[in-house]
């Protein structure tokens, strides 16, 4: 330090005891605490809870939409395979068969037994057939030698009363049947 420097001190003290204390006018007082306060909120770290919170919501609607899913699926899914039998009669007296209507699938499974032989150039037609007597092919067959087959029909049963069969020209059926049934079942 310098020797002015070291002079000056004990003056600097002084002049600061020399001088009496002035109070303020309050709109000073008031324009400096204003300005010393921070122009941006301070933010304060919290934990944040909207992700618990958002995940809750998120599973009470997953649940929610599951269930109503589930209601309606059980709504709209038909119940499930039913069975019924067809039999013979007249010229297929003793033949049967037995029919799985797989609604949910909207096909029908047919085992027929016992059918007897065809002459040549002759084949058995399924037929659906209404409650108002409107036949409907549902495919021709030819079981084999020990009077067996199976028949997918590729459709709904839905809306039919009758599943029938009769003898017909082959190889390919006849678009309506040209003599009574000689096999008939229930559709239930």
């Amino acid at each position: 330090m310098s020797e002015q420097d070291e002079l000056s001190e004990p003056a600097f003290a002084a002049i600061g005891l020399a001088v009496e204390p002035v109070t303020p006018p309050a709109a000073l007082r008031a324009q400096i605490l204003s300005a010393a306060e921070p122009t941006t909120p301070v933010l304060i770290h919290q934990r944040r809870r909207l992700p618990w919170s958002l995940l809750a919501a998120a599973m009470v609607l997953i649940s929610v939409a599951a269930f109503l899913l589930g209601q309606t699926l059980h709504r709209e899914v038909p119940t499930g395979p039913t069975v019924f039998a067809m039999a013979g009669h007249g010229s297929l007296q003793g033949a049967a068969a037995k029919v799985t209507d797989l609604k949910a699938d909207r096909i029908a499974v047919v085992e027929f037994n016992g059918m007897p032989g065809l002459p040549p150039g002759k084949v058995y037609e399924l037929w659906l057939i209404t409650s108002d007597g409107r036949a409907d092919a549902a495919g021709v067959f030819v079981p084999d030698s020990s009077g067996h087959t199976v028949v997918v029909v590729d459709r709904s049963l839905q809306g039919y009363s009758v599943m029938a069969v009769t003898v017909e020209a082959g190889p390919s059926g006849v678009s309506s049947p040209t003599q009574q049934p000689a096999m008939t079942g229930n559709i239930t």
